[in-house]
């Protein structure tokens, strides 16, 4: 059964954590002669009670997106339901009119209602699966829940913004945590000294053996290179590579590859191994279209492309596979919708987030061919 949204704009709140139903409330007057400190104790409790949570059902999402088998996967979704619905039943109970300050009910309305959206998902996909909702209405269903998750993050983060200026007070790292805050890495910094050397990325089944081979190293000089203590190596790992002796590229591809599209490629790469975040769009965690986003905002040419999975595959010009070039979004689908967008590289290899973050995967898999479900073309 679906949630309803909130009768009043926004959920009133006690946000000091521990505070019982016994907690007084202050009037707006008394209130605005509080103390800083009372502002800040007051949105940072805030962050202190919505934060775990939120890092619960993140992890809870991570772990679904790994589960293979269809039954258990719905099975984790009801669990994940369950728990949304107990927290909100216990902030209703414990937070409802409990508040200190107008400014902090409503960035709690956001966090209610963003938890609210996700239960009403989860509903509609448990509806999908057995049946009761058409693909189309499950397409349009999906694409207005991206929407709505996006708008509730970015009044959050105004609101926030506005009410630190506003009050003066200092966020504590939870807060920092719900609001994204990220340091942005340079775009043009070069992650190798301007030299000879080049980088390759590890994929499955690579040793340093095999790699050193390939670029006519030993593997004392590879494991010296990138400062290496064991020969272990991680799936999507950058190596610095020696590229003088590295062996000659494939031929040219008919159109050659402009200089926007080589800055996409470089700068997705610099991302390998940020982990994955439901909802995410910075360098903290990202979800599958808030790293596309991302990237095409921030590699240089400051390129701005919608929000959503649903509204990215609407963008920019179809590409067939077999002419696909670097920085092509690519797009896979999750039964018949479109759910997963990724960067295409070179030689059939592309970059997107999974669960355990940014990575590489070839679309000569057999899962990746088999969901492909086009390519679009945003810079020409």
């Amino acid at each position: 059964m679906k949630k309803e949204k909130l009768l009043v704009p926004f959920i009133a709140a006690s946000v000091l954590v521990g505070a019982s139903v016994t907690t007084p409330v202050f009037s707006h007057s008394a209130y605005a002669a509080s103390s800083v400190s009372v502002y800040q104790k007051d949105v940072n409790s805030l962050a202190d009670y919505y934060a775990p949570f939120y890092k619960t059902v993140e992890k809870k999402l991570k772990e679904i997106e790994g589960i293979k088998d269809d039954e258990k996967a719905l099975a984790a979704y009801d669990q994940l339901a369950n728990q949304i619905d107990q927290f909100l039943t216990k902030t209703d109970k414990n937070y409802a009119m409990n508040h200190l300050n107008s400014e902090a009910d409503q960035l709690q309305g956001y966090l209610y209602d963003s938890l609210i959206a996700l239960y009403n998902y989860i509903v509609d996909l448990e509806d999908y699966a057995y049946g009761d909702v058409s693909d189309a209405e499950f397409n349009k269903i999906s694409a207005n829940f991206e929407k709505e998750i996006n708008a509730y993050n970015t009044q959050f983060q105004q609101k926030a913004k506005s009410y630190k200026t506003k009050r003066k007070v200092a966020f504590n790292a939870n807060m920092s945590y719900l609001l994204d805050e990220d340091i942005q890495p340079s775009p043009t910094a070069p992650s190798t000294p301007a030299d000879s050397n080049g980088t390759y990325t590890v994929k499955k089944g690579d040793t340093l053996t095999a790699v050193a081979k390939k670029y006519g190293m030993t593997v004392a000089e590879l494991k010296k290179l990138n400062n290496l203590k064991t020969d272990a190596l991680k799936v999507g790992q950058v190596l610095k590579v020696k590229s003088a002796t590295a062996p000659s590229p494939a031929p040219a591809p008919q159109t050659s590859v402009s200089a926007k599209q080589q800055q996409i490629v470089s700068y997705a790469k610099t991302l390998i191994g940020k982990p994955y975040k439901y909802g995410g769009t910075t360098s903290k965690g990202f979800d599958v279209s808030g790293y596309t986003q991302y990237v095409y905002k921030n590699a240089g040419s400051n390129i701005s492309i919608p929000r959503t999975v649903a509204d990215q595959y609407k963008s920019g010009t179809d590409v067939k596979q077999n002419s696909l070039q670097a920085g092509d979004l690519v797009f896979f689908k999750n039964g018949k919708s479109v759910s997963v967008v990724g960067i295409y590289l070179d030689k059939q290899e592309f970059i997107y987030v999974s669960s355990k973050g940014v990575k590489t995967q070839s679309l000569s898999t057999a899962y990746w061919k088999n969901s492909y479900a086009g390519a679009k073309r945003i810079i020409k």
